[in-house]
């Protein structure tokens, strides 16, 4: 477990970096872009996630599921790989120009916004070959390299991002402008340090094999998108794009979770698929998943309990409402952390196709209350919506993770979490002022890290006991 926090930390620094500078950023876009433009980013950056998904067709996952094996031939692997995602990322390209007019005027309703959708739209195969190369430079366990090539990365998209805004005045175009240059430099360089893995052979059955683990996991990624980016949209199509400014925010603060969660991905997938042969790796899962959910908690309280702060230090009074959305987001950010681990018994049999069928019957159910609760909560029913959805995912995977690989997860731990979500809420809305909110952080922090204690003081006992009965 040491091992795996270690590369957390290595590989995580690029991701966690961009992800904090993202939120730096913050204060300037919500000065300079008014409402609008932030709403319309917004919506831009969801339809973004959806075309993702058909440009590579999550090739990359069943690729890497491979890596490892033996009898592989990885250079032909890798090499099958990235010649699919490179047919699939441009026909999709293709198609998104040719009815791009009919996506930004009827779909999106933005009309005014069709050159930072088509910047948008020329990102799509450059973001699929960075992404794939990226996860190859993290497969060779090359850290520091990994490391340079990110915040290289980060450093040109927010450059050139922030020069557009503030001096070029060119609105959000800039935004999007910088993320294409940023992923034209990362193709360059992660393709330069995997170059040993590339040969000119295509073997399909490699890219067969990738597609009968990832496509049955297609369903799964179009559900997840549904999950974090439908709310947007119906917010800013029947709603407004200024109600859905302060809700975006609210979700970008909120990727104070992404933190982790980017950091983790990128070495979940060599420790799953390196160790899981390993006796008392079900063991290892579980101090992973308690310790994560402890620090989630923390996490979660700390800036709930704050938001209004927060809010306001990162923008402006216009974007106060964001302050109440941010602590029920907390509860379905923190679950899609956790879906890795407690989907472990899914990815380690390659029964793939319940990944799918957790996330489709989970957002089956968000849109259900979406539909019935926009009526009447307005946007409230956005955040509330994803958390039914990913409560009933978490389960899902729960249940057959420990069909499986036998292995029982704490849903005590998930309980607490959501509890601490749900009064911070309540502590918002009700408007209480910042010293009783104070106050009531530290008898919260204070009880919490007392029940860790009393938590691992049992554990010890438990252990030192097993140890003492078998001599």
């Amino acid at each position: 477990m040491l091992k795996f926090f270690k590369d957390f930390l290595i590989y995580g620094t690029a991701s966690v970096l961009g992800k904090l500078i993202a939120i730096f950023l913050i204060p300037l876009y919500t000065n300079i872009l008014t409402r609008e433009e932030y709403g319309a980013m917004a919506l831009i950056t969801a339809c973004k996630g959806i075309i993702d998904l058909f440009s590579n067709l999550n090739i990359h996952s069943g690729i890497v599921r491979d890596y490892y094996e033996p009898n592989i031939n990885r250079k032909e692997l890798v090499s099958s790989g990235l010649y699919s995602i490179i047919c699939c990322s441009l026909i999709t390209l293709i198609l998104m120009l040719l009815f791009s007019h009919t996506i930004v005027n009827n779909v999106l309703g933005i009309p005014l916004y069709y050159s930072p959708f088509i910047i948008m739209l020329l990102s799509i195969p450059t973001g699929s070959l960075q992404s794939y190369l990226s996860i190859l430079t993290r497969f060779l366990k090359k850290p520091t390299q990994f490391a340079i090539g990110g915040i290289v990365h980060l450093i040109i998209q927010v450059g050139v991002s922030v020069f557009c805004i503030v001096y070029l005045r060119i609105g959000i175009i800039g935004v999007f402008l910088g993320v294409l240059l940023g992923e034209i430099f990362s193709i360059g360089f992660f393709g330069y340090l995997n170059r040993h893995l590339f040969t000119l052979h295509f073997n399909w059955l490699y890219v067969k094999r990738a597609l009968v683990y990832a496509v049955p996991m297609l369903p799964a990624v179009l559900a997840g998108w549904i999950d974090s980016s439908l709310g947007q949209i119906i917010i800013g199509k029947e709603i407004s794009l200024e109600e859905l400014a302060p809700y975006s925010l609210a979700l970008q603060i909120a990727s104070v979770f992404t933190l982790i969660s980017t950091a983790f991905q990128n070495v979940w997938s060599p420790f799953l698929y390196e160790n899981y042969k390993n006796d008392g790796f079900n063991q290892t899962l579980l101090k992973l998943f308690k310790t994560i959910v402890w620090i989630l908690v923390v996490i979660t309280l700390s800036f709930s309990i704050f938001s209004k702060e927060i809010v306001l230090v990162l923008s402006n009074e216009k974007y106060i409402a964001a302050a109440y959305y941010f602590p029920l987001l907390c509860i379905p950010m923190c679950l899609y952390l956790l879906f890795p681990i407690v989907g472990s018994g899914i990815s380690i049999t390659r029964e793939t196709k319940h990944v799918g069928i957790s996330y489709c019957v989970g957002s089956a159910i968000n849109i259900i209350a979406l539909i019935i609760l926009i009526p009447l909560i307005g946007v409230f029913a956005v955040p509330l919506s994803l958390a039914f959805s990913r409560v009933f995912t978490f389960s899902y995977m729960i249940i057959h993770s420990h069909i499986r690989i036998h292995i029982s997860f704490p849903i005590s731990h998930i309980f607490l979490l959501c509890f601490v979500s749900i009064v911070c809420y309540f502590i918002q809305y009700n408007n209480l002022g910042i010293m009783p909110r104070t106050i009531l952080f530290i008898i919260a922090i204070t009880l919490f890290f007392l029940l860790v204690k009393k938590s691992y003081d049992v554990e010890l006992i438990h252990i030192i006991s097993s140890r003492l009965q078998k001599k």
